[in-house]
């Protein structure tokens, strides 16, 4: 089988709370206003939303043999995504991301467990074949791989084989490593800050124009403020029309640009007008902070994405 996409997975099971306050130590205790348990992690998420939109996308990962792992699976395989090469680790829990909802804003702690298992063993030259495009999420968690990507990437090339990033934050602060892949990337997915933090820039435009000077196509997330789309040779804002966000109540934010990521790449694998591209993100994007997790109020694909 060919696949659409294949990606190594952060596959965790996030804890989702919701809250209208901070929360407080020295044992104050607080009320919420919701929580969920639910499927995580970066590609996971983008996954499920792929699929959904009629994508055949196949993960590469490890859960461990517990419920978590059973949640999660289940969970990717209701979406519609294959996880037959995705494993269970004999030793490690399954990863797990608790997020908390405040105002606007996320907190966030993960436990990376068998995340730690993907290593470089999993690319082999036998997936050349079997996929035409390969998304690269996750990438400061997936600790282990970051020595490996250079030498894939160039692999993938050579086969023909087109690539998309969105790095995530990195919890170390320690950017450096991005900037050898965006020349083998053809698509890169920071948020603002990522964008920021990446090229060492404080303004938007400045850090957009340094990274196109690396990759062909920089696709900068800005939340509420919409999208920038970087060129070497053009820029330009796209915001976020008002007929998707004229009725919106946010739920809660994780999975946001993850889920933009998945709309955007399924309409450029088709060949799909940028524009429209764009269009298809935040369509995915506003959907998804409908509810709580990244997953649970995804598009499917019976659903109209186009204008």
């Amino acid at each position: 089988m060919k696949y659409d996409i294949l990606s190594v997975a952060d596959l965790c099971l996030d804890m989702i709370v919701s809250s209208p306050v901070r929360p407080e130590f020295n044992q104050v205790e607080l009320l919420a206003d919701d929580y969920m348990i639910d499927l995580g992690g970066s590609v996971g998420i983008f996954a499920c939303q792929f699929a959904r939109l009629g994508g055949n996308i196949a993960l590469m990962g490890s859960t461990g043999q517990d419920m978590a792992g059973q949640i999660v699976r289940n969970r990717l395989a209701e979406a519609g995504v294959d996880t037959s090469l995705v494993t269970l680790h004999p030793t490690e829990k399954t990863p797990m991301g608790l997020n908390i909802s405040c105002q606007g804003d996320r907190a966030m702690l993960t436990y990376l467990g068998a995340m730690n298992s993907a290593t470089p063993h999993l690319l082999t030259a036998s997936l050349l074949d079997k996929t035409r495009h390969w998304h690269i999420g996750g990438y400061f968690l997936l600790q282990n791989m970051i020595p490996a990507w250079p030498a894939w990437l160039q692999q993938l090339r050579t086969a023909g084989i087109s690539i998309s990033l969105d790095t995530n934050w990195d919890p170390s602060g320690n950017w450096e490593n991005i900037l050898q892949l965006l020349p083998l990337t053809d698509v890169f997915l920071p948020n603002e800050a990522e964008a920021k933090a990446i090229s060492g820039k404080d303004d938007i435009m400045e850090a957009g124009r340094f990274l196109a000077a690396h990759c062909p196509l920089t696709v900068i997330k800005m939340g509420e403020n919409g999208a920038m789309v970087f060129s070497p040779s053009a820029s330009r804002h796209y915001p976020i029309p008002s007929g998707l966000t004229s009725s919106l109540r946010i739920a809660d934010t994780t999975g946001a640009g993850d889920n933009f990521n998945a709309g955007f790449i399924f309409s450029w694998l088709s060949g799909t007008a940028q524009a429209d591209c764009i269009y298809n993100g935040f369509r995915c994007a506003v959907a998804s902070l409908q509810g709580l997790g990244g997953i649970e109020k995804q598009i499917v694909q019976n659903e109209n994405l186009t204008k």
